[in-house]
């Protein structure tokens, strides 16, 4: 479910739902550093789960803001956004 915020005119100004976590935008910060950066290295630099690395890494592809280039051995992550 996606909830919109509006403006008191009733001017939709923002997608609620679309705002990304600060886990999230150290992800994006990391792969724009390094961009074949592991998952494993990902959650060691943040100080998370691979789990949950992963997860956030699934929604950021979901959100259309990366995409990985290449097979998953030797490819890379290309940030969108």
């Amino acid at each position: 479910m996606t909830v919109y915020s509006t403006d008191f005119e009733g001017v939709v100004i923002d997608k609620v739902g679309d705002k990304l976590s600060e886990t999230q935008k150290k992800i994006l910060s990391l792969m724009q550093q390094n961009s074949s950066v592991s998952a494993q290295s990902l959650s060691e630099e943040i100080g998370i789960s691979k789990r949950k690395t992963e997860e956030n890494i699934r929604t950021l592809r979901d959100r259309g803001k990366i995409v990985r280039e290449g097979n998953a051995k030797s490819g890379y992550w290309k940030v969108l956004d």
